[in-house]
Order: C-alpha cells, then sequence, then structure tokens
C-alpha cells in the first residue's frame, strides 16, 4: 500500500492530532507500507532542514514554496490561500503515486478531496477538532466536509467523533478505532532524572505534569488555582505545565503567566512552552503524578500516554476521558472546572507512595491490554487496505 497522508501540523510540533499521525506513519511504514507525509514547514525552521525524531521509514515533505506565493504582490491572495499549496502537492503524488490518500484534519479536508478526484483514490479523513461547530460558519464547514465532500471512509479516534461524523455525513462510512499509544515508547523503565535535574528539582520533591496545549479548555487556569492550595499543604511539590501555543491562545498563555505571578507561584509552577513530542517520555517519566484536568476532550490521548508510563493520572470526568476509563481504579476523576476537588486529590496522592504506585501499575496493564498502538494500527491497516482493494476493482 502507498499512502499519502496530509496533515496540516506533524512532529515537532506536540499534540493529539500530530501525536496520532506520526503513530499511523510510523506503524504502517514498519509493517511494510510506503508512507509518505505532507505537513507544513513549522514557524522558524528552513526549507530542507532535518528533523530529529521524524518516524522511522517515513518520507516527510515539509511544504514551505508556498510561503513565496503568498509573499508575490502579483498574485491574487484569495486565490492562493485556496489553492497555493496544489503545486507542491502534485509534484509529491506525481513523484509518490499513492494508493490512497488520507487526510487529519478538517482543514485538510479539500485537499484530499481534490487528490482523490484527481487521482481516482479513495480519500479517508480523521478528525481531532473538538468543536469546530463553534467556529466562524463551523456548520457550514461540517456540512460541506461530512455532506458534500464525503470521505470514503472516516477514522473515528473515539466515539466522540463517530457519532459527529455519523449526524453532520449520515450514512457515510465510519470506522471506530480507538487512538492507541506506543506502551514501548511511553513504558515505566524510562529515566525521568534528566528532566528533574533540568528543573533544579530533588528525589524528596512530589512534581505534577500537566500536557497540553495552552488553550482554556484544558483547564489548566483551574490546576493553576487548584495549586494554590496544594503548595500549602505539601510544601515539596511542583507543578510543570508542558505546552505549546500552536493553534492555542496567546491571550490564555499569557493569562496563565499572570495567575502564576498573582498567586505568587513562581518558585512553585513552571510553564515550558519549548517541549516537542519526541522529549515527551522524558518529561513524564519525570512525574510523580501527571494532572489532565480538561473541560473537554475528543480523545485524552494525553492520559494515555501517562498511563502507559506507569503514571498515576488525575483527570475530568468528560466524554473523551470516560470512555477510555473502562476499567475501575485505573485513574482518579474529579469534576471538570473544580479546583477544590482536584487541589484535594493532588493532596492526597503528594501523601502517599502507595497510591500513586498502585495507581500506576493498574494504569499501564489497562492501556496495554485496550489502547495498544499495535491494535491501532493494525486495525487501520485492515480498514485501508479494504478501502484500496475496493479501488482496485473500480470503488473509490
Amino acid at each position: 500500500m502507498r499512502l499519502l497522508i496530509i496533515t496540516s501540523s506533524f512532529h515537532p510540533v506536540i499534540g493529539g492530532a500530530e501525536t496520532y499521525a506520526w503513530e499511523v506513519a510510523e506503524g504502517l511504514a514498519a509493517r511494510g507500507h510506503d508512507v509518505v507525509v505532507v505537513t507544513d514547514l513549522p514557524r522558524g525552521h528552513q526549507a530542507g532542514e532535518v528533523f530529529a525524531g521524524d518516524p522511522e521509514g517515513v518520507d516527510v515533505r515539509r511544504l514551505s514554496r508556498y510561503h513565496e506565493i503568498l509573499a508575490d504582490p502579483s498574485k491574487i491572495h484569495w486565490e492562493q490561500m485556496a489553492y497555493g499549496l496544489m503545486p507542491e502537492i502534485r509534484d509529491v503524488i506525481d513523484e509518490f503515486r499513492p494508493d490512497l490518500v488520507l487526510t487529519n484534519s478538517m482543514d485538510a479536508a479539500l485537499l484530499g478531496k481534490t487528490v482523490s478526484l484527481d487521482r481516482g483514490i479513495p480519500w479517508v479523513a480523521t478528525f481531532h477538532e473538538h468543536s469546530p461547530q463553534d467556529e466562524p460558519l463551523g456548520a457550514g464547514r461540517l456540512r460541506l466536509v461530512h455532506g458534500v465532500l464525503k470521505p470514503s471512509l472516516v477514522l473515528a479516534g473515539g466515539a466522540f467523533y463517530a457519532e459527529r461524523a455519523a449526524e453532520w455525513g449520515p450514512g457515510n462510512p465510519v470506522e471506530l478505532i480507538y487512538h492507541g499509544v506506543d506502551t514501548e515508547r511511553f513504558h515505566p523503565g524510562i529515566d525521568g532524572r534528566p528532566v528533574r535535574e533540568h528543573h533544579g528539582l530533588t528525589d524528596q520533591e512530589t512534581l505534577f505534569v500537566l500536557a497540553g496545549r495552552l488553550k482554556p479548555r484544558k483547564g489548566i487556569r483551574e490546576a493553576i488555582s487548584a495549586f494554590d492550595r496544594v503548595r500549602r499543604a505539601c510544601p515539596g511539590a511542583r507543578l510543570l505545565i508542558v505546552g505549546s501555543v500552536s493553534s492555542a491562545s496567546l491571550d490564555y498563555s499569557a493569562q496563565l503567566d499572570a495567575d502564576i505571578a498573582a498567586l505568587d507561584l513562581q518558585q512553585t509552577v513552571t510553564i515550558d512552552r519549548t517541549v516537542t513530542f519526541d522529549r515527551m517520555p522524558g518529561v513524564l517519566a519525570a512525574a510523580d503524578v501527571v494532572v489532565q484536568p480538561s473541560f473537554e476532550e475528543g480523545l485524552g490521548i494525553s492520559v494515555l500516554e501517562a498511563m502507559s508510563m506507569g503514571k498515576p493520572v488525575v483527570t475530568t470526568d468528560i466524554v473523551g476521558v470516560r470512555e477510555l476509563l473502562t476499567a475501575p481504579g485505573v485513574a482518579r476523576v474529579v469534576p471538570p472546572g473544580a479546583p477544590e476537588p482536584l487541589a484535594h486529590v493532588l493532596i492526597e496522592l503528594a501523601g502517599s507512595a502507595e497510591e500513586r504506585s498502585r495507581l500506576g501499575k493498574a494504569a499501564r496493564e489497562h492501556v496495554v491490554g485496550s489502547f495498544s498502538k499495535q491494535r491501532m494500527v493494525e486495525r487501520t491497516e485492515s480498514v485501508l487496505l479494504t478501502r484500496s482493494a475496493r479501488r482496485e476493482a473500480g470503488h473509490v
């Protein structure tokens, strides 16, 4: 199978969508398929730059020529915003000749459909946007993607996405395949000491880690508020927040800094905006407890990663997390947007190494048994091969 993946954001940017694309690309390449990833060149990087940590066996093409087109005063900007990527993508598919195309977001859907129509190959779509209906013309976007463009197949990473695809594209094929975690990459044996030393932490201090894009729905302000209570009860507690502002809110990011200053938490709460995907296992390994206090999640990939590391996790009772916690006692759950209950659980775990150990072991076993990358890749391979076979039979 020759698979073209189109994803607007990719490694080294961290996030659930980026992780999914990386895992699928690497997993399918390892199983003998030819995979090309087409993505954007991240800000601050140069064309042709080599990125350490790209998936092995995968050809990653980071497009950048469109930057010159947008800067050309002789071009019509609106036209180029709609079609400026297509010359570069055409060159890729002329060389690669894919059997099918997989898009990884709503903004890539038009490109996926265009490639599908131009080359007569199936277009499979997966989506990670949580509330696109709340964006400008959001209902129109959803109707366009699901009701007009009509993917050959939607791969839904969770029930949340499967239900949305069925609502906006009734009758369209949908396959529910839970996002998986690389349990060999995220495993309990990783040494977290380098990260702790980098942040000046001793073995006696309890480190809480919160990972996620700096967005309001991640509940980070509420976690900072809760931590004001935690540090008074547990002077040795520290909170490390790791997250990028890619597709996030600069205003919200600035508000987090203001909250930390207002609560005089500068010595106990740190925000690291530089952590990339390849560094996440080390960051999680440094944690004593991982906190994920989101208001909304499509599927809590960061929760699964922490659980796979054998870390005790404190998260919230929301749809995108609830469907992950299908076994009792694998995580501690609190209501979203409630700093007081969150602080209570964090204080309890800070004081009980035994409970942290029990939760971590149960979490690891749960992920290995139900949410591994291997399971996800095997099922994804099966449905993509079926689509590719339908194409050979003349049914795109």
